[in-house]
């Protein structure tokens, strides 16, 4: 299974920045800046989404069509391309959830497709880290459940998705808040090693990160003082 593994996969060949935004509707976005990929995942939101949207924005990366923003089905992006974002959520869902395996997993952990329930769709969601609701649509498109049991487990909302976690005794990965700014902060050091920006700069850049001089081992130097008539009349009689 994918997983966990598709923030590796995503930051192969590309800057990958890790943010809390504020706008939870906002799963994630992409752009392309002189040549190079950019992707931001916004690490306010519950981990499967995270998972989610980074398969999303590989889509976008792989095909060309960076650019997008990502956002909840909840809201709509005026100026986004509909088709393309459809595109990437399907390549994301069958990117995370290969059919061959979901039928293997559910073998395996003995999840009748004849007696499937939240229950069960919940444990594969936990086991392969998507959303409750990618994994519904993964088991309607692969033919495991009817239409009207889509409609069905659709209709749960995200507070009746989240009780059933607990009431299972489930929990995903944490990677709540996370911050990761992916080389920036070591170039940042590197430049003020060589002397080529000052603290106050490298303060500046830090502060993205939630870091300080201090926490990277680095003290700030002294405004210079000059001896004073006393020191110097000392350094004349030695």
């Amino acid at each position: 299974m994918i997983g966990t593994n598709i923030f590796s996969i995503l930051e192969k060949d590309n800057k990958v920045l890790y943010y809390p935004l504020e706008d939870q509707m906002v799963w994630g976005f992409s752009e392309t800046i002189r040549g190079k990929s950019f992707v931001c995942i916004n690490t306010s939101l519950p981990y499967d989404k995270q998972v989610f949207a980074a398969a999303h924005e590989l889509y976008h990366v792989w095909f060309g069509t960076t650019g997008e923003i990502m956002i909840s089905a909840d809201a709509q992006e005026p100026d986004a391309d509909e088709e393309v974002e459809m595109m990437a959520n399907r390549f994301a869902a069958e990117f995370l959830v290969n059919e061959e395996l979901l039928r293997q997993e559910m073998k395996v952990f003995e999840i009748s497709r004849d007696h499937l329930d939240v229950k069960g769709i919940i444990r594969l969601a936990n086991l392969f880290i998507v959303p409750y609701k990618t994994m519904v649509k993964r088991l309607y498109e692969t033919g495991i459940i009817s239409r009207k049991e889509f409609e069905n487990f659709m209709a749960c909302t995200e507070e009746q998705i989240e009780i059933w976690y607990n009431r299972l005794g489930l929990s995903m990965p944490v990677r709540k808040d996370q911050i990761g700014l992916s080389d920036l902060i070591d170039k940042g050091m590197d430049l003020y090693e060589k002397h080529l920006i000052t603290y106050e700069k490298l303060e500046y850049l830090l502060e993205f990160a939630e870091l300080t001089p201090e926490k990277m081992g680095i003290q700030k130097e002294k405004a210079y003082q000059p001896p004073t008539d006393e020191e110097l009349d000392a350094i004349m009689e030695e």
